[in-house]
């Protein structure tokens, strides 16, 4: 029997490497001297490295001194977390998040908690859209700084950055955006909407995985992440590194390209899968629905099914999907995100994520669609066998 054409539509937790990005890190992997040497070698990496700086700058509007290399957009949060609350620390010791905040940010949150931060986490309401209000309710003389995605990464729901960052600001206090999920996927511009600190990483973008940046407005202080040499300003010691730098510049400014030639309305497709995917499954969710969300990008709810089973169903039939965040992948668990928007424990454990960027052929997600009910059909076949062997 031949295997089915295989379809991959799980591209916010890793896209296929940009054919741009695959040649600057070929280039790359020629220049094997280190940037922080002075002969012609090293000029010539530190060339490279500067060029992937600017290049992954300009998606998001930022001077090329503003950028900052870390290893994801995980370490970035991190990062941006701990050192800009350190920084301030004289000023007071409360930081607020969102409930559906990326584990970096949460786990962060929770070690600051322990090291003797108080830390908010606002709510979000059914669509996953932080409570702007509560947000405002939630500073004190005492906050210091304010953490919100941009996006979200498993359901899709734009945060109203604008709104938040303007309220916040009018009171001193920081601001830090994480904008892996949104970065490429829709304008991102740190000088109309003026964060102090903003994360992303390549992966999503197609560029290599294990690179990611912090930008960090001019002026804005932060605590040192790594100790050693002087690279990245003193900021994160350690040798950079120069392929993946390269290949997240290449894969930036491909995003750049394609989002200022981009025409139409990208979420009319969207939400013409989402309509199909409803009316073959009419109990079915589509989480987010009602409020701004990716174009490219569905966290669809099944109550009663097995979402990891789903997945390696729909793999068995030649389609990659995503199962929530990739980064709590292998944890049976139900998302926290969903639990934040109040989807009930069952729908939030029976839940995939499809994803696609701009290369995508629009006959993959025909052809998911095609042999998505055989695949439910299964998983459903193999939990009724379960539950017989269990009776017997």
């Amino acid at each position: 029997m031949m295997k089915p054409a295989p379809v991959y539509l799980d591209c916010i937790n890793g896209a296929p490497l940009r054919e741009e990005a695959a040649e600057a890190m070929r280039r790359a992997l020629e220049a094997w001297g280190n940037p922080a040497s002075g002969h012609r070698e090293g000029r010539a990496a530190a060339q490279l490295r500067e060029k992937g700086r600017g290049q992954a700058a300009g998606l998001i509007g930022a001077q090329p001194s503003e950028l900052f290399f870390a290893s994801s957009a995980t370490e970035a949060n991190s990062w941006a977390l701990t050192g800009l609350a350190e920084a301030a620390r004289r000023k007071g010791d409360h930081l607020v998040i969102s409930a559906v905040e990326h584990l970096s940010v949460i786990h962060t949150a929770r070690r600051l908690e322990k090291a003797g931060w108080r830390v908010t986490a606002v709510p979000v309401d059914g669509a996953g859209q932080v409570d702007v209000g509560a947000l405002e309710e939630a500073l004190t003389d005492r906050t210091v700084g304010v953490s919100i995605q941009w996006a979200n990464g498993e359901v899709g729901t734009i945060q109203p950055v604008a709104d938040w960052v303007s309220r916040v600001k009018a009171r001193g206090i920081w601001v830090h955006a994480d904008g892996t999920a949104a970065a490429g996927q829709i304008p991102l511009n740190v000088r109309e909407i003026p964060v102090d600190a903003l994360s992303f990483s390549a992966h999503p973008l197609g560029g290599p995985a294990g690179i990611g940046a912090l930008y960090l407005r001019k002026g804005v202080r932060i605590e040192p992440l790594l100790l050693g040499g002087g690279q990245e300003e003193g900021r994160r010691a350690g040798t950079e590194n120069l392929v993946g730098i390269a290949g997240f510049g290449a894969a930036c400014e491909a995003a750049a390209r394609a989002l200022k030639a981009e025409s139409g309305n990208p979420a009319a497709f969207r939400d013409e899968t989402a309509d199909r995917l409803t009316r073959l499954f009419p109990a079915g969710r589509i989480n987010g629905a009602g409020a701004p969300r990716l174009p490219r990008l569905i966290s669809f709810s099944l109550d009663g099914m097995d979402g990891e089973q789903w997945v390696g169903a729909l793999d068995l039939a030649g389609v990659s999907v995503g199962l929530g965040s990739a980064c709590s992948t292998g944890r049976i668990k139900a998302s926290h995100v969903l639990r934040a928007m109040g989807v009930a424990e069952r729908a939030a454990l029976g839940t995939i994520l499809i994803s696609w960027d701009r290369r995508t052929d629009p006959a993959a997600l025909k052809i998911f669609l095609e042999r998505l009910p055989q695949a439910v059909d299964n998983v459903r076949a193999a939990a009724g066998q379960t539950a017989s062997s269990i009776k017997e």
